[in-house]
């Protein structure tokens, strides 16, 4: 009789084992070669799910446009964290302004793309393909994967945490993977034993048994792969207590622990502010900026800031004018962040021109793809033009 093994624990750890033989193997002699150099560039994409305001984010706190269009929701100028002399952080970012005088932030203001969309799946699919004009099935993440990684044996080339797979990694070579929590590197106590169990049978004539018990054992060595660089990788740096910065402290002990992942993604959800916005985005502002805070604190202490490099998107802004319920509706263009050792720190484009709004809503400056070519060319050593479909100039983000 075959031990009994959850079947979607099974499936849910096994979909990391595609290729895991080879992601073994390679790993153990890039480690033992150069450690540096097997860990390479690591890029961590934040996702602020559900449309950032991204007005209360960088903050427009000369503009009197701004506090017009916002009687109740405008940040105060006495408390808005300048920046420039036109621009400010709200005052929950202290986070962001630490980074930022400390040398490793840098913003972009006003980032979008032609002819935007306001539906949150559009919106998102675009931000994720980088494709506005057309809908495609592969994400950005995904056909930089296919064309710079060819050679690379890793299946876990790229690292999710959250619930529902990113369109980014989306690729028919998949070398992405996708964890709700952590702990699914785990196996519960009996599976090991279980697999002992599995082992001693010896089939002569049963394929289908055969590959159940290879592709369990690479499974199990790949889990403990993982479980061991987790938990011998002590952070430097205390975290908050939020699912966000829960999972960039386990995104740290990965890159400290030289996991050949090139690419990891991380969300924070909330932003579709459309009712009593003050104190839900302040909220986030601070859950974001704590986050991002200790993530480099503890790269830094560990060594490891240099080669990481962190970009924020948003797939849309918010509308310049509140609404009636004191929050503020789907909008266009946002600013985006990127933290790490090599940015070029500081505000990059332009303020807001509230005096020239398209139907309400901010008319955007940069390109999001003029920002992705930047962490390719500048960041990853990639050719952008195969990866984004077109030449785009990279924005003078990255030092």
């Amino acid at each position: 009789m075959l031990p009994n093994i959850d079947r979607r624990r099974f499936l849910g750890v096994g979909a990391l084992t595609a290729t895991v033989p080879a992601f073994l193997a390679a790993t153990g002699r890039a480690l033992a070669a150069d450690p540096k150099a097997a860990a390479g560039r690591v890029l961590v994409v934040v996702q602020l799910a559900g449309g950032n305001d991204g007005l209360n984010t960088l903050v427009p706190f000369r503009d009197d446009a701004y506090y017009k269009a916002r009687p109740k929701l405008a940040v105060p100028r006495d408390k808005a964290l300048k920046v420039t002399d036109d621009l400010a952080l709200h005052p929950e970012a202290g986070g962001l302004r630490e980074l930022l005088d400390a040398g490793h932030l840098a913003a972009v203001a006003n980032v979008g793309y032609p002819n935007p969309n306001r539906s949150h799946f559009r919106a998102t699919e675009i931000w994720e393909t980088a494709t506005p004009d057309k809908e495609v099935l592969t994400g950005w993440v995904g056909r930089y994967f296919d064309a710079e990684c060819a050679g690379v044996a890793s299946p876990m080339l790229g690292l999710q945490l959250g619930e529902k797979p990113a369109l980014a990694f989306a690729h028919p070579k998949g070398r992405a993977v996708t964890l709700t929590n952590p702990s699914l590197f785990e196996w519960e106590p009996g599976a090991a034993k279980a697999m002992e169990r599995l082992n001693a049978v010896r089939p002569t004539d049963n394929p289908q048994l055969d590959f159940l018990r290879r592709t369990g054992n690479d499974t199990l060595s790949l889990s403990r792969k993982i479980q061991d660089a987790l938990k011998d990788t002590k952070t430097a740096t205390e975290y908050a207590p939020f699912n966000f910065s829960q999972s960039l402290k386990v995104v740290a002990q990965m890159i400290a622990a030289e996991v050949p992942t090139r690419v990891y993604y991380v969300s924070l959800g909330g932003f579709d502010t459309h009712t009593a916005q003050a104190g839900r985005h302040a909220g986030l502002i601070q859950e974001l900026s704590q986050g991002l805070r200790s993530f480099a604190a503890d790269l830094k202490a560990l060594g490891h800031l240099d080669r990481t490099l962190v970009m924020t998107f948003s797939e849309f802004g918010r509308r310049v004018a509140e609404n009636q319920q004191q929050g503020t509706d789907h909008g266009t263009a946002g600013p985006m962040f990127l933290a790490g050792g090599a940015v070029k720190a500081g505000v990059h484009g332009d303020k807001p021109d509230l005096a020239n709004l398209d139907e309400g809503d901010v008319k955007f400056k940069t390109d999001f793809r003029s920002v992705y070519a930047a962490v390719l060319k500048n960041w990853l050593a990639a050719d952008p033009k195969p990866v984004l479909g077109g030449a785009f100039d990279a924005a003078p983000v990255l030092a």
